[in-house]
């Protein structure tokens, strides 16, 4: 097979990047299993909504955020008998490991006072107007009466990867990011984790996108309930919502 027509023949999936290492594991165990090459882009779910809409190749979306599920589905582009929640998670504060700061309860002992936050120390998280991460934030400093306060220290990424890159390398001294993420990174020490009562639950979304490789977009699909795909989730800190046999 030519080079161009292993390409045509690829399954593309779009993926919210906060999936990156768990999905990366049960894809190329799918590929193993099923033969079928698959193509993954993890970026934003806003991001990757907005190019399905434009025309993108793709054949499932998982997002982190239903809302970008909602956004293409008025458009028609999803098959909605197909659209299924899979996986939750939750908010946490983290820091670098080599800071010297405390754990503390949210929204109690969260003011920027306490936590010596300024100009100069601000807080990662994503983009509170589009990416998922940061929207969920956003909702919760809001809800808990921390959003005027903290707005103007926020250092917005456009992923949720992209925000935990600067806890990591500690250009921020705490973040805003998913529990699932801080579980993965040998750097970060969860500070405190923000009640899901402050903000709407966080939950994963997938569907197949209509097109002309439903067969082994389907199977792959079927693939993410299977009880091997959970076992790979629930090892990277995701919470397993839908039925994995």
């Amino acid at each position: 097979m030519s080079a161009s027509a292993q390409a045509e023949s690829r399954l593309h999936v779009f993926a919210a990047a906060s999936l990156s290492a768990p999905l990366q594991s049960i894809t190329n165990n799918f590929i193993k299993k099923a033969g079928i090459e698959v193509a993954i882009t993890f970026a934003s779910s806003s991001a990757l909504a907005r190019q399905i809409k434009q025309g993108a190749p793709a054949s499932v979306f998982i997002t982190a955020n239903p809302d970008w599920l909602d956004y293409i589905e008025k458009d028609n582009l999803i098959l909605q008998k197909s659209r299924r929640t899979i996986l939750s998670n939750r908010l946490v504060i983290a820091a670098h490991k080599e800071q010297d700061i405390a754990p503390f309860s949210f929204p109690e002992h969260a003011s920027v006072e306490r936590l010596k936050l300024d100009s100069q120390r601000r807080i990662a998280t994503g983009n509170p107007e589009h990416v998922p991460l940061g929207m969920y934030a956003k909702e919760a400093l809001s809800n808990s009466g921390l959003w005027q306060s903290w707005r103007p220290l926020l250092a917005p990424s456009n992923s949720a990867r992209s925000a935990l890159a600067l806890t990591e390398r500690q250009e921020t001294p705490i973040g805003i990011h998913y529990e699932s993420d801080i579980q993965q990174s040998n750097k970060l020490k969860r500070l405190s984790i923000i009640p899901e009562s402050y903000h709407t639950p966080i939950r994963y979304e997938v569907s197949l996108i209509r097109g002309d490789k439903l067969d082994p977009a389907s199977q792959y699909y079927d693939y993410l309930f299977s009880k091997e795909a959970g076992s790979v989730f629930r090892h990277y800190g995701f919470i397993v919502l839908d039925s994995h046999q």
